[in-house]
This record gives C-alpha cells, structure tokens and sequence, in this order.
C-alpha cells in the first residue's frame, strides 16, 4: 500500500523557493512551461490586473530560464540565470496588455513559454496590490498541464459581480505548443460568437491562442462541462473573475488545468477558512452514472459526464470516493475573500518537500493530511514542533487511515521576508497556497505534484531530432521497455515507449507514443551559370513558414545573387521541422575583345 500524504498551505503575498535534496520529489516541476495569461478586469484607475508576476524556484542544480512568447517575434526573450537552491520574481507588468488573453473568440498570439535547462517551478500571479482587492495564483504545471482531452471543471456556486469594468466573466484560454493543432470546442454553455452544444473547431499554430468567455455572469451561464480536445497537446487556463457570493467581497479566482487524463477517484479536501458556506468541492463529472461516496457514509450523489456536483464540506476535511474518475475544484480562503484551485487525486502523487516564502504581513496557515504515522514526519524549516503531531484528527470516512490539520501561524513565528521549507520525512504531500484577508483579497493554488508519473502526451518530432523522456524524479528503480534502467531515456525513432518505477511502495507504468512529421524537402532550383555582371534569382518554393540563405544571410523565399558560389537554403515547415537545399552559381568571365580589320 503506498504511503500518500496531502498538505493544503494558505500564505499571504506569495513568493515562492525550492531548495530540495535530488533523492526527493518535488512539486509541479519541469524544464518546459505553457501558459496564457487571462484577461483580468482592471475597473479602471483601480488597476486590480497589476502588478503581475512570475515566480520561479530552483532547486540544488543553477539554471537558466527563457521567458519567450513563440508566436510573438517582437516579444524580445527574458532570460533569468538563478543559482542553486535559488528564486526569482520576474516583473512583467510592462507586458501587461501584451500578455492578457484578449479579446475573445479570437486567434491570438499570447503564449508563453518557460524553458529552463534544470528542473524549476513556476507560477503566475495577479498580485493586485494597487487595491490588494484582487489577486490570484496560477499554478503551472509543466507537463501535467498539457493534454488533448480536456473538461472544463468549474464551481456552481457564486455568481460574477456585476459591478466593474470591464465586466468580469467566467473565461477558458488556450494555447497551442504546436503549429498546425486542430482544436474542437463543445460549448456545454453559450460562448463569445458560439451557441451552446455546437461543437466547432479552431486551427492555431505553436504559441497562438484563443479565448472562451461566458455570455452571462449567472451561476446557469458558467462554462463547466465544455469539451476541448485537440489533436497536438494544448494547455489550458481557468478564470472565474471577481466572484461574488459572500457577503462584502469580489475576488478573482482561476488555475492552471490538467487533461482528463489526470483525474482520479480518491481525493481528500482540506477546509480552510472561508466564512458562510464558502468552503466546497465541485466534483466534475466525466462518465456516465458516477457514484459519489463522502465521508464513507451513505452515497449522496449520482453525476453524469459534464455535471458538477456542489458539496459543501462538512468538517475540517472530507473524503470523496467516486466510482469512475473524477475532477475535482476547491474553492476556500479568508473570511469572504475567494480564491480556486484544481486539487489533485490522492495516491501515488505529490512531493516530499516544497518552500515557499512569506512576503506579506496578511494571513498565513498550513492545511495538511496525511496517512496515520507519517504525521510524525513533518518539520518546517527543521523544526517539527511547528507541524506537530498533536495539531491532527481523523479524516472522516477513511477508517481512521487519514488525519488532517489546519495550522496559523503569527508573524512572530513565521516573520515576513521568511522561505519556509515544509518537508516530511515519512511520506509524499501535496501542497497549495492561499493568500488572505478579510477585505485584502485572497489568492489559492494547488502546487504539489498531480501525477507521480507522467511521460506527456503522445508526440510527434522531426525526422533525424530526438527527444528526452522523463520517468520522474525520486524513484528506486526505473524500467523502459527498451531495457534501459535510467530515469531518462533518449528517443529518435517512432514507436510506443513505456516505463515502470517503484517508490514509497508505488508501482507506477506510463506510456507514451512517439511519431515523426513528414517534412517536406526544399529545393533550392538548378545548379546555374551565368556571365560576368549578370544576376540570377534562386526560388526556395512556397510552403514554409521560415528561410535562411547562407552565406548572404537572406530571410527570403528568393535571393538575387551575381557572385559565384554555393548557397545553402534552409526552410522550415509548419511542424517546424527544417530541411536543407544547395545550390552552385558559376559566373563565367566574358569574352575577351576580338580586334576586327578592315581591309
């Protein structure tokens, strides 16, 4: 049986640090990031979308991060170099109407892409400290937020406040990590330019993106159970803008998603503290005649695909247990200030040790379950008497096989400016983050790690390139299928690849298929001679989204050329895949002058 922990962290002004041993699993990390940022309401000289910030962590290994925006040549990359066991805040509120998703029903090119050469978390925030009246957390989620079925989960509770400009709506973006995907949207309600339940599709190339946005701010208007799928991996972000619902506040609330194929059938939520009812899961359903068991009592709920179902938790924490897999969104906070996030199945998944920093004086708690036993095993920053033992009950419904607890702690205990590493020695957690205060707005994201083992969607890479596939960090032992033992398994050739890894007493196996584009070879023309003082024009044919001419460094489809040599085309296809072409040019001196005679 695998020992599985789940850990809830509410913190104000985040700022977020990992400094983890390599034997460790950590949350939410990767080398690669996709993410389109949301279109937040501003009301005017207000400002309540600024500042916004990305917050990078590094762990024991420097890295060097890109911040680039593909479908956006006049986007200049941001490149951040971070020690080891480092952080950064990139500020990019100067990019502010660059970045935000807008408007809707329309191809854009608001994508961003995070690269980093070690593994990093990275995360986004509306930090709104203008008003400090609407802020909110995007966890990305590297890998395990890119998919080609998607189910838009979503709450069924608070209704979006009518009363700011531009007026705030519930909204779904995408973003495309490929050229050439071909998306089908089925709106469950109406959408901006689209009636309900008529699928239709849009075509967007890498880093293009699109946005989806309720016509109504009703509870009955909200966009969860639309279907997305694509035929490349996409990524997706959620937004429910200035939420109201509880007596005297507003607040933004969104997250980063996960692929359908992510769900799970066990979770356990944590209560934080919200007031007035304000503490739910809505549980998404993705099949059919689903069962839903709370608290190991009597089943309370049937769910069909594309239903949510609204459950007010009871007690400090509640255990759901579905007969079919499940998505599930946390809504919870600070007195009436809201904030979301989409939580993670418990199993085999999460992290032995996640940090985070305290950079504002608002409210900061720790909301923790774990296995019996493994309470035991919590310190932060090496001081178990901070998480002890003590704090936890029993999770109802799980047998007495759960305990939770929910920890504040005082500015004295946990001074501002503090990184704070939470870990825990006897099992793996999973961790979100809230920041909170009555009328000082609240922020939520679930950060932990949603699947132990993800080798990504099923890829397609250019002919003669490669690729690296992940098995996960933290693992004992590791087994492709092509007998290699490594964590790491380089691949060139199309095929299906699988792994197997033991850990914690977890046996996981993930599988991936890796296909090759047909590129399209360019072709430069006839090798050609010419005179002395003539040009030649070469024609690299239509088809490509890129040219390169060497050695005249042209960009062109056609180069105009008079100097003998070689020249070289290099063009890539939509796929972005890249093929080469040579070309020779001779110039032949002219006749020497003939004298004539005449006689």
């Amino acid at each position: 049986m695998s020992v599985r922990l789940l850990i809830s962290v509410f913190i104000g002004g985040l700022f977020l640090s990992l400094t983890l041993s390599p034997k460790w699993i950590k949350a939410q990390t990767d080398t690669q990031f996709w993410f389109v940022a949301p279109e937040v309401s501003k009301n005017g000289a207000q400002r309540f979308d600024e500042p916004i910030y990305l917050r990078l962590s590094n762990y024991n290994m420097p890295s060097t991060v890109t911040i680039s925006m593909p479908a956006n040549p006049a986007f200049v990359p941001i490149v951040q170099n971070i020690a080891a066991n480092g952080a950064a805040t990139i500020d990019i509120s100067a990019f502010l109407e660059t970045v935000e998703n807008k408007p809707a029903n329309t191809i854009l090119n608001k994508g961003i892409l995070i690269t980093a050469t070690n593994p990093i978390t990275v995360y986004y925030e509306v930090a709104s400290t203008y008003c400090n009246c609407n802020p909110e957390i995007y966890a990305l989620k590297g890998r395990n937020a890119l998919g080609t079925s998607f189910l838009i989960p979503g709450q069924t509770h608070f209704e979006n406040s009518g009363s700011y400009s531009p007026t705030p709506y519930n909204r779904f973006d995408i973003v495309a990590t490929q050229n050439s995907t071909t998306i089908t949207i089925n709106p469950k309600k109406a959408i901006v330019g689209h009636a309900a339940g008529i699928p239709f599709q849009i075509v967007l190339n890498q880093g293009e993106t699109w946005s989806g946005v309720a016509t109504t701010q009703s509870i009955a208007g909200h966009i969860q159970g639309t279907e997305v799928t694509s035929d490349k991996p996409i990524a997706i972000t959620l937004t429910d803008d200035l939420l109201y619902g509880i007596t005297g506040c507003a607040d933004l609330t969104g997250d980063q998603l996960i692929a359908e194929s992510l769900a799970g059938d066990e979770y356990v939520a944590v209560k934080g503290f919200l007031t007035n009812g304000g503490e739910r899961i809505f549980v998404l359903g993705l099949t059919d005649n689903t069962v839903l068991t709370f608290d190991g009592g009597a089943t309370v709920a049937n769910v069909n695909r594309k239903e949510v179902y609204n459950y007010e938790i009871p007690n400090s924490a509640t255990y759901l247990n579905a007969s079919n897999p499940v998505l599930v969104l946390q809504t919870s906070g600070f007195g009436c200030e809201l904030g979301s996030g989409v939580i993670p199945a418990i199993g085999c998944t999460g992290s032995t040790s996640v940090t985070f920093t305290r950079t504002t004086a608002q409210q900061l708690g720790l909301i923790i379950c774990t296995r019996v036993g493994s309470e035991n095993g919590f310190t932060l920053n090496g001081n178990g008497t901070l998480i002890p033992a003590s704090a936890f009950s029993a999770v109802p419904g799980t047998g007495g096989q759960w305990v939770a607890a929910r920890i504040t702690y005082s500015l004295t205990q946990v001074p501002m400016g503090t990184t704070c590493l939470v870990s825990n020695s006897l099992g793996l957690f999973q961790m979100g983050v809230i920041i909170g205060d009555y009328g000082g707005g609240c922020s939520y994201g679930f950060f932990s790690g949603f699947s132990s083992l993800n080798l990504g969607p099923d890829l397609s890479i250019c002919p003669g390139d490669s690729t690296r596939l992940d098995g996960g960090e933290g693992y004992s032992d590791y087994l492709w299928n092509t007998g290699a033992t490594g964590r790491y398994l380089w691949v060139s050739s199309p095929g299906t690849y699988w792994v197997n890894v033991t850990n914690n007493f977890c046996n996981l196996s993930d599988t991936i298929a890796i296909s090759q584009f047909s590129v399209v070879q360019v072709d430069a023309g006839s090798d050609t001679a010419i005179c002395d003082g003539g040009t030649v024009t070469f024609d690299a044919g239509s088809g490509f989204t890129t040219y390169q001419w060497d050695p005249v460094g042209a960009h062109t489809r056609q180069i105009t050329v008079g100097t003998g040599g070689i020249y070289t085309v290099t063009a890539t296809d939509v796929n972005n895949c890249a093929s080469s072409d040579s070309v020779s040019l001779v110039v032949n001196p002219l006749p020497g002058v003939i004298p004539i005679r005449h006689d």
